[in-house]
């Protein structure tokens, strides 16, 4: 068998796609950092693609370093004229951000309460990037579509990832009791205080450098800098394509007349492809509704989208119980809802298992209906994923009648989808139809960046993030938030300790101390011998099943296989079920997480456990009479989790053979070390050579 052979520094596995991006970064920093270079060169030479840029002569095919020396020497300096208009073409003027001008009048910093006072009129707003702490002393503030009035505060989490919230003064109601100004103040319609917060998110590059610049903005743009180091950063004006949140006016009308009491309770479904601002418009939706009136109202968010959730990890359905505004991106907002009741799907499309999926979504549904059994006026945001062909519509069409809307939601081109999916019975008719514009990735309005620049990435050094870097952000966040406690008023996390130094959660799958009553892995035909091997550093499902439901699928297969016998593997394979809808029937099966199972230990049978869910909720959940079944889908573990690329380096801990970092430590990763693959995922695998077709074997 060869060895790999690579450069001597060490990197996590990339795949195709990150590998051509990663170059197209490494291309673009390049000419940053050498501005003088020109953009086309001379005939009398070309560029090599190395790793790092080297000219090669036409004459010299072979590539010596003595003519590689002669064709640098040889090649001529572009005209001035010429680079001038080449810089001319690539220059992207400073847009403003906020409109917004500071003065020593409307911006205030009181260093012995360390906070800041900001002062709008109408017409004006602010943007910030980073996490703090927003108090309204008069007037009222819009920011995510939340109307904040005066004497009320929210925490802020705004990162580069997503595109950035602003603040602004909110439209008086005359419903609205606003506080009189004070004379000081009369010149402002709104007047609010800025406070840093800090909930750990801020080093979550400690974890993945590749999300280490979304609390910053850039350095070439311009800011309101303080006297010390905040957790947040007012931009005023930036070069680059920076991602603001601007909702399309067709969008705010729409939002006024959902967010309505005149009909109460709706059910409103949104609907609409990949990309066109979903979850941005749920966000805004629920914001306003939640906020509109007083006492507040309450929003049941039902998220049928696996690929991107908005308040749970991919893979999951959930149902939400909302009561104040959402002002934070997915990835921070894992606690900010009641969850009611969630199942783990295994896939980030229904595609996998569309039957499973409409379970779910049925389950859910009924959830929400014992609810509002109790004469609490509720109103049902449903969120639906971007897949609106083929199957997908057949999908929607189901769930249609099973979520039953009174107002249906369509961003993009959607006629077509709502002749299809709406079903043709009278009471259909009731239905009203709400057509609004696509908003772009992210919910993003950005009409004044340059979108050829974009493309070309052009005086743009913020990171664009793809839909699976965004799941990427949101598992990395999940494992290492913690429990929030009654007086937390956020989420926090803690990204410290890399999960490779955090002792596991011991959980026994059999002997006197099992609680683990059930393993199983979805859609895979493997023997219990190889049950570790399929779930070993991957992620799973704590599902729960009432241990004393004796009709559950699960129940009768542990009584039937194993009667007993705990001394056992408890495997169940899902191939003797017809489907995941069979083995873990939605109606007495419900998800509380998910967990990496980073070992197993055969000699004392246990599991060992990475997971935000403490080892006190796991407890009750087993003295209330419930059992554990793990259940392995298809969701992606990030190998930042599996890697601490902080961790002494690798040369010296093979040397030492010490270090809980070492390669050796390490089964499911391999390393390039000196130019070699090393790690115990780099080892020869041997193949059995007795391995044959039926039709070979000797009769």
């Amino acid at each position: 068998m060869s060895k790999r052979t690579s450069d001597s520094k060490v990197k996590a596995p990339l795949s195709a796609l990150a590998a051509r991006r990663l170059r197209q970064q490494q291309l673009a920093a390049e000419t940053e950092s050498a501005p003088s270079t020109p953009k086309s060169l001379s005939p009398s030479v070309t560029p090599a693609v190395e790793s790092a840029p080297v000219i090669v002569s036409k004459d010299a095919p072979n590539g010596n370093s003595t003519n590689r020396q002669n064709a640098v020497s040889s090649s001529k300096p572009l005209q001035t004229e010429t680079l001038e208009a080449a810089d001319m073409n690539n220059v992207i003027l400073p847009r403003q951000i906020s409109n917004f001008t500071q003065t020593d009048e409307n911006y205030i910093y009181d260093a012995s309460k360390a906070e800041t006072t900001a002062k709008l009129r109408r017409g004006e707003s602010l943007v910030v990037q980073g996490e703090f702490r927003m108090i309204v002393v008069s007037g009222s503030v819009s920011i995510y579509g939340a109307v904040v009035e005066a004497s009320s505060s929210l925490d802020i989490i705004a990162p580069g990832s997503q595109a950035l919230p602003v603040i602004e003064c909110s439209p008086k109601s005359k419903k609205r009791k606003v506080e009189k100004p004070s004379a000081s103040s009369n010149e402002y319609d709104a007047i609010f205080i800025l406070k840093s917060t800090r909930t750990g998110l801020g080093d979550i590059g400690r974890i993945c450098p590749r999300f280490d610049t979304i609390w910053k903005p850039s350095l070439i743009a311009t800011t309101i800098k303080s006297e010390i180091s905040e957790s947040f950063t007012p931009i005023l004006t930036s070069p680059q394509s920076t991602a603001i949140l601007a909702i399309p006016p067709s969008w705010q009308s729409a939002i006024t007349s959902l967010s309505s009491t005149k009909q109460s309770p709706k059910s409103i479904f949104i609907v609409g492809g990949k990309s066109v601002g979903k979850s941005t418009l749920g966000r805004f939706l629920l914001n306003a509704i939640v906020t509109s009136q007083s006492p507040s109202r309450t929003i049941v968010y039902l998220d049928l989208d696996p690929g991107q959730p908005s308040f749970t990890p991919p893979c999951m359905l959930s149902l939400h119980k909302i009561t104040s505004p959402i002002v934070s991106p997915s990835f921070a907002a894992f606690t900010s809802t009641e969850i009611l009741r969630q199942h783990h799907m295994g896939y980030t499309s229904p595609r996998e298992d569309p039957k499973y999926y409409l379970r779910c979504a049925r389950d859910l549904m009924l959830e929400y209906r014992k609810l509002a059994e109790h004469g609490e006026k509720l109103t049902l945001v449903v969120n639906t994923c971007g897949w609106v062909k083929g199957m997908g519509r057949e999908l929607l069409q189901e769930l249609v009648l099973i979520c039953e809307p009174t107002d249906m939601v369509g961003l993009g081109d959607v006629d077509g989808v709502f002749a299809e999916i709406i079903p043709p019975a009278a009471a259909a008719t009731n239905i009203k139809k709400h057509v609004l514009e696509a908003a772009g990735p992210g919910g993003v309005s950005n009409s004044n960046s340059s979108t050829a620049n974009m493309k070309n990435g052009i005086g743009n050094t913020q990171q664009l993030f793809t839909p699976a870097d965004l799941r990427m952000l949101q598992t990395i966040a999940y494992f290492h938030h913690l429990p929030k406690t009654p007086d937390a008023q956020t989420t926090s996390f803690d990204f410290e300790n890399h999960l490779t130094a955090i002792p596991p959660l011991l959980a026994g799958y059999k002997g006197v101390n099992k609680v683990i009553d059930g393993i199983t892995v979805l859609d895979a035909d493997i023997t219990a011998e190889f049950a570790f091997t399929a779930i070993n550093a991957t992620i799973v499902a704590i599902n729960l099943v009432k241990g004393d439901d004796k009709a559950h699928p699960v129940v009768e297969c542990l009584d039937a296989v194993y009667a007993g016998n705990d001394d056992v593997v408890p495997y169940i394979s899902s191939r003797q079920f017809d489907g995941t809808s069979v083995l873990l029937p939605t109606e007495s099966t419900f998800t509380i997480g998910l967990a990496i199972v980073r070992g197993v230990d055969e000699e004392q049978g246990q599991l060992q456990l990475l997971t935000p869910i403490s080892d006190g909720e796991l407890n009750r959940w087993i003295d209330e009479g419930y059992k554990i079944v793990l259940t392995r889908g298809r969701d992606e573990l990030p190998v930042w989790l599996a890697w601490d690329w902080r961790d002494v380096p690798l040369q010296k801990q093979r040397r030492r053979g010490t270090g809980s970092g070492g390669v050796e430590k390490m089964p499911y990763l391999d390393f390039v070390v000196g130019g070699q693959v090393t790690g115990k995922g780099a080892k020869e695998w041997k193949v059995r050579r007795n391995i044959m077709r039926r039709s070979q074997h000797r009769r």
